[in-house]
């Protein structure tokens, strides 16, 4: 059968070793690609902001064309519904005129 094996050997002490660095490396003092990066970026947020301000007045324009649109299409059915009226009140005063002729040129 199978033998048993020996107990692994535990670590008692943790060593550090003589040519590991403990002190931190701190980055260089040249951040000229990050700052070149950083002015990139707010340059295009500028675009980008000046895109949506342009954005938000034309959207102002077209609402208030809409508004105008809508005024001239309720003065339309204003002036359609008293030209209908007025048709339709002198169609009517017609109307009884000619009953009224046709009932008097009746043969009795």
């Amino acid at each position: 059968m199978s033998e048993p094996k020996p107990p692994k050997a535990k670590a008692t002490a943790q060593t550090t070793p003589e040519s590991y660095n403990t002190t931190p490396q701190f980055p260089s003092g040249d951040y000229s690609y990050t700052v070149e990066l950083v002015g990139s970026i707010q340059n295009q947020l500028g675009k980008l902001t000046e895109a949506v301000n342009g954005l938000s007045e034309k959207t102002k324009s077209h609402g208030e064309k809409l508004d105008s649109v809508c005024k001239d299409v309720h003065v339309a059915k204003v002036i359609l519904a008293i030209i209908g009226a007025v048709i339709l009140a002198f169609g009517g005063i017609a109307f009884k005129a000619f009953l009224d002729h046709a009932w008097v040129a009746a043969p009795k």
